[in-house]
């Protein structure tokens, strides 16, 4: 009888170790605030800004993109339109941050507000290369990414 209860109290430790360890290798579902904060930077450098914002502002004031190669601005608004759909998600995960994420949250508004705001700009008025008319300026929202940058850095992933 002893041996069973040994036995039985081995397998329930070895669940929970196995249990434990996959939520935390699981990817950002079992992720913590910080790993989803830096995995949201992530996106904001590559998907937003790297492939949307940099590129669509070269665009129209050059006719290239910002390493000055040709661009297809079609496929560029429709892979930025799919990046500013994901931001839905990242919303809702950063709002519902605890108070700990206060100043997080607060740039993440201003932020999240200027991404709405620039893609709205150019689904109203579709970019045009060398178009010395437009007034697409990126200014705030490399002011409010560096700023969210900054956040997020003072939230440091041990790994």
């Amino acid at each position: 009888m002893k041996w069973n209860k040994s036995l039985s109290l081995i397998a329930l430790i070895a669940v929970l170790l196995l249990v434990a360890c996959s939520n935390k290798e699981g990817g950002s579902k079992g992720a913590s605030p910080e790993e989803k904060l830096f995995e949201v930077r992530n996106y904001l450098t590559k998907n937003l800004w790297n492939n949307g914002f940099v590129d669509v502002s070269w665009y129209i004031g050059s006719g290239t993109s910002s390493t000055g190669e040709t661009l297809d601005i079609d496929f560029t608004m429709e892979r930025l339109g799919k990046a500013v759909e994901k931001k839905a998600e990242y919303d809702e995960y950063i709002n519902g941050l605890d108070a700990k994420y206060d100043s997080v949250k607060k740039v993440w508004t201003k932020l999240s507000a200027e991404i709405d705001h620039l893609y709205g700009q150019l689904k109203d008025k579709p970019p045009v290369a060398n178009d010395k008319e437009s007034k697409f300026d990126t200014g705030l929202f490399s002011q409010y990414n560096d700023a969210f940058d900054d956040e997020v850095d003072a939230f440091k992933v041990t790994k």
